[in-house]
């Protein structure tokens, strides 16, 4: 009995010997071939930062990246008054109620 291959036929022998090997790796196996930075280059950003709280996103920039676009009005919200002034001095505290109270008169 005489089998002819060409080479065809052994290349395509190739890809299913492949894909049955492939089949049987772990997502983890598969993954581990790969530089992180080259699997997350074909998601989109908002597919990369899925199922992610807001404080693990964000504590991974400084908070002046963190504000940075944001109208001061935006910046505050979510601050206590007390906190808002917190970094202020006195007088500029007491210069700006001064400030207030002439102009509801």
């Amino acid at each position: 009995m005489k089998i002819e291959v060409t080479p065809e036929d052994v290349t395509e022998l190739g890809k299913q010997f492949g894909d049955i090997w492939l089949a049987n790796l772990t997502i983890d196996e598969v993954l581990a071939r790969f530089e992180p930075k080259e699997v997350l280059s074909h998601f989109k950003p908002v597919e990369r930062l899925a199922g992610l709280e807001t404080k693990e996103v964000l504590s991974h920039f400084k908070p002046v990246e963190r504000l940075a676009g944001l109208e001061p009005v935006e910046r505050l919200a979510g601050l206590e008054p007390v906190d808002r002034l917190a970094g202020l001095e006195p007088e500029v505290i007491e210069d700006y109620l001064k400030q207030l109270k002439r102009q509801a008169k």
